[in-house]
């Protein structure tokens, strides 16, 4: 199933024209592909890859050979990942024991919260969103409704916009003098 966030949808075409549900399976089966190459397959190619699901190894094996198969009747550059190199990058979102620096220095940047707890309730996918998001190349207010979209609603942090209270003036309303 494609699964696009509205963050996605909004900005898909300008920052990112391969959507992130495609580039999860992806990175799942170790290929590599160029935006120009996604590009120049059809419509319903794209959805066709958006669509076919790579959880077991052969999903995984029939995903890679097909589009392997389209590219190379193409003849468009492809990069294939050995299983280290696929292991490695899977590991970061994949870990349910730690969030990676990166992710969390993100959130916390944009002025959200993420626990342990959020991280290992979250999907695989929406893991591998906040991994890939992390990265540094997109801009604050994109990065803003991401997050808005993939953290829980109490992870926005408002205390820190609030003003500060003199302490000793509420103080006095407690103490008779």
């Amino acid at each position: 199933m494609v699964t696009k966030f509205k963050f996605e949808e909004e900005t898909i075409s300008e920052i990112e024209p391969i959507p992130l549900s495609t580039q999860y399976r992806l990175d799942n089966i170790g290929v590599k592909i160029r935006p120009e190459t996604w590009n120049k397959l059809s419509k319903e190619t794209q959805l066709l890859f958006g669509h076919f699901p790579v959880k077991t190894d052969e999903d995984k094996e029939c995903y890679r050979m097909y589009l392997l198969y389209l590219l190379k009747r193409k003849r468009r550059f492809v990069q294939i990942l050995d299983a280290n190199q696929v292991s490695l990058a899977k590991d970061e979102w994949e870990n349910l024991a730690r969030i990676p620096s990166r992710v969390y220095q993100m959130v916390v940047e944009l002025e959200y919260t993420l626990s342990q707890r959020d991280w290992v309730k979250m999907s695989d996918f929406k893991r591998y969103a906040l991994v890939k998001l992390s990265q540094g190349k997109y801009p604050n207010d994109y990065l803003s409704k991401a997050l808005l979209e993939l953290l829980p609603f109490e992870s926005k942090v408002t205390a820190w916009k609030s003003k500060p209270v003199n302490a000793p003036d509420i103080s006095r309303q407690f103490i008779s003098v």
